[in-house]
């Protein structure tokens, strides 16, 4: 049976990445990823925004703040060397009345001491030739934020390097010998989890003991129709509140064409259901059975009850939408695509704001990777890398 000097578990964007900084360690490893489904990045990466994004909003100092801008870099630099499809457009903050004028100042500072460049307040005059029809008091220009496809993305960058790829091959758990799957050991010294979704599963299976679990929320976007398009110039977001645990709807180009809009965010009964009727009864009772998900539904009840009124009624949607863009009508939503965020949940029901990777007894993991992780891969790659030994 083939021997692998490095096994990397999970077939995303932070896999990739994970195989490509290993190949450039070690240009002689053999290299494995595994990868449950039949195709590379079909969930997270595969459903993300597709943004670019450089570090406005993460803690300064945490792990998320360390490893976004340097990824923001990073993935720039490989899409230009490999020809992945990016562009960088810029958003646009918009906060709408004083109380959110204050946020966003709060923003731009925490912004610059992330090390971010160029961020500046439009006036009015620039305001309105950038984003004519957007409803904003005031709004910050954020230049370093871009578009790109982390699909094509994932793809490069196993292509780079040079691992074996082996769809269709769940892991189920680890040996002394390598990774137990469902098709049988797949032989190997070192091991890296990138398994999203699945992350807290594989690692108490590994003997990792974190205060985490993995609770899925759904995201759902519409998609503008082409006359609409017109009226989004840039990405628009909103100014979080933060007293909720999300972002809020916003409005993303998309690299490869068109402009989407959202998401919400709903409690999902599934961790891979992207349909609102979606049921997994293992997964519901995992989610339900904790006891952090119900500290975070007392908290936020009526936050998550707006959100899934959200969910079920495209009237409540746009009017979301209108908030930032008023001339927005009914016919200008058209039916999107949905993703699951694979969100880590503390048991006394707040959210694992930052980036989370433990050492198990057999493999090194990757427990929490949400937004921005797939800007940040190449870097949290680094990370991982160097907590685990491999590299100086």
């Amino acid at each position: 049976m083939e021997q692998y000097d490095f096994i990397v578990v999970g077939g995303g964007i932070v896999g990739a990445a994970v195989a490509h900084k290993l190949a450039q360690a070690y240009p002689e490893a053999k290299v494995a990823v595994l990868e449950k489904e039949g195709g590379l990045a079909q969930h997270q990466t595969g459903r993300n925004s597709g943004v670019i994004h450089s570090g406005l909003y993460y803690k300064p100092g945490s792990l998320k703040a360390r490893t976004c801008l340097d990824g923001y870099g990073q993935m720039l630099r490989f899409a230009q060397e490999h020809g992945v499809a990016h562009e960088v457009c810029g958003k646009v903050v918009a906060a709408v009345g004083s109380e959110e004028e204050t946020r966003l100042e709060t923003l731009r500072l925490r912004g610059m001491e992330n090390g971010l460049e160029g961020l500046r307040y439009l006036d009015e005059r620039e305001l309105r030739e950038r984003e004519p029809h957007l409803n904003a008091t005031k709004a910050l220009l954020v230049p370093q934020t871009g578009i790109i496809h982390y699909a094509d993305a994932t793809e490069a960058l196993l292509r780079s390097s040079r691992a074996i790829v082996r769809l269709q091959t769940t892991a189920t758990g680890f040996t002394q010998e390598g990774v137990a799957t469902r098709k049988g050991l797949v032989r190997g010294k070192n091991i890296i989890v990138c398994a999203g979704l699945q992350s807290d599963r594989l690692a108490r299976r590994d003997g990792v003991e974190a205060d985490l679990q993995i609770v899925p929320f759904r995201g759902d976007y519409y998609e503008l129709s082409p006359p609409a398009q017109a009226k989004v110039k840039h990405l628009i977001y909103p100014v979080p509140d933060p007293n909720f645990p999300f972002l809020g709807v916003h409005f993303t180009r998309m690299v490869h064409g068109g402009v989407e809009c959202g998401p919400n965010a709903v409690f999902s009964f599934a961790r891979e259901g992207y349909t609102k009727t979606a049921f997994s009864g293992a997964d519901t009772a995992a989610a339900l059975g904790y006891g952090g998900t119900w500290k975070l539904f007392a908290q936020h009840w009526r936050y998550g009850l707006g959100e899934y009124e959200r969910a079920f009624s495209k009237t409540k949607f746009l009017n979301a939408l209108q908030r930032l863009l008023p001339s927005l009508e009914r016919a200008d939503l058209l039916p999107g695509r949905a993703g699951i965020r694979a969100q880590a949940l503390r048991r006394d029901g707040s959210l694992e704001d930052d980036f989370v990777l433990r050492q198990g007894e057999r493999a090194f993991h990757v427990l929490n990777a949400p937004s921005p992780a797939a800007t940040a891969s190449l870097a949290i790659a680094d990370e991982i890398l160097r907590q685990a030994g491999y590299v100086g």
